[in-house]
């Protein structure tokens, strides 16, 4: 009896003082993590604004949702909008993405030359990862908005084979 008593008390002791060490845990927390409550931002509030990318064509447009994707660290959430017809050239991030197809197609080919031939289409709902590092290209078919979400910072570089 006194074996399985000192098993229970072991056991509420290793769930009580992770609890009580979150209670205590200092509210003004630095700048960078995570805000203190759940963040909403409905469809009808993503503002778009005009985002120009040195060796992109003009009329790519940005909304952040979440986060900050120009900061040192920590998680951002964005949403891309193309114009139907709109072609990126090959560039790559330092950090992984991933990418939701939410209206439109957005058309996607890894490696550092583009190339039409390899070019892959993606429609509405279609999820995909790329890791940081890798070259890509593409377009969009049809007025076209990804949701992108990853690890800050956000940064474009231009692949320099083209």
């Amino acid at each position: 009896m006194k074996t399985a008593h000192c098993a229970q008390l072991v056991l509420a002791l290793s769930l009580a003082v992770p609890a009580a060490a979150l209670s205590q845990a200092d509210p003004k927390k630095p700048a960078g993590t995570e805000p203190a409550t759940h963040a909403v931002v409905l469809s009808n509030a993503v503002a778009f604004q005009p985002f120009e990318v040195p060796g992109f064509p003009s009329g790519l447009k940005l909304a952040v949702l979440h986060g900050d994707p120009n900061a040192e660290s920590g998680d951002y959430t964005v949403r891309l909008a193309f114009p139907d017809g709109y072609k990126f050239p090959a560039h790559w991030h330092p950090m992984g993405e991933h990418i939701t197809v939410l209206e439109g197609t957005i058309m996607l080919g890894m490696g550092d030359t583009p190339d039409d031939t390899k070019l892959q289409s993606f429609p509405v709902g279609t999820f995909a990862y790329i890791p940081g590092k890798m070259s890509h290209f593409g377009g969009a078919k049809g007025a076209t908005v990804i949701q992108l979400h990853g690890m800050a910072p956000f940064k474009i570089e231009l692949t320099k084979k083209m």
